[in-house]
């Protein structure tokens, strides 16, 4: 079962996907603007999930792929 901030990271980053992508479309020429703010978001979404991330958590992560 997944973390409820890992869950929201997926709810957040499909939700700004579909707001930029909408937004890309009805406002063509601030298409880099967009695609600078999506890896803005993925950056500080990363280092979240670094900083929030335990050693615990990390051992569990590896035994669930195995």
């Amino acid at each position: 079962m997944k973390k409820i901030h890992e869950r929201m990271s997926y709810l957040f980053t499909g939700l700004a996907y579909i707001v930029v992508g909408i937004l890309v479309i009805t406002q063509p020429r601030f298409f880099y603007y967009w695609i600078a703010g999506i890896f803005l978001l993925q950056g500080v979404a990363s280092i979240l999930r670094g900083v929030t991330t335990s050693q615990e958590d990390n051992t569990r992560y590896e035994q669930e792929e195995e």
